[in-house]
């Protein structure tokens, strides 16, 4: 059998929550660090960045369902 993402994630869904969190952290683990992980310091700069340019133009600020159907929509991509 091919592994392949729809029926991992089939698989998953039919978990216990606690052992979906064990898979999902289990992957992320396998994956490594990101390659460009920022320092606490360089976060904290992009963060104060952002809410900066949202709070001199509130129109570039989106909803939590707007963020992750845009992200959706790149992954399906």
């Amino acid at each position: 059998m091919i592994a392949t993402y729809e029926s991992i994630m089939d698989a998953a869904l039919q978990l216990n929550p606690g052992d979906r969190c064990r898979v999902a952290a289990g992957l992320w683990d396998s994956v490594g660090s990101p390659p460009h992980e920022l320092e606490d310091d360089d976060l904290e700069a992009v963060l104060n960045h952002r809410e900066s340019e949202m709070d001199q133009d509130p129109s570039l600020e989106i909803s939590h369902q707007e963020f992750m159907a845009h992200f959706e929509d790149r992954r399906q991509s």
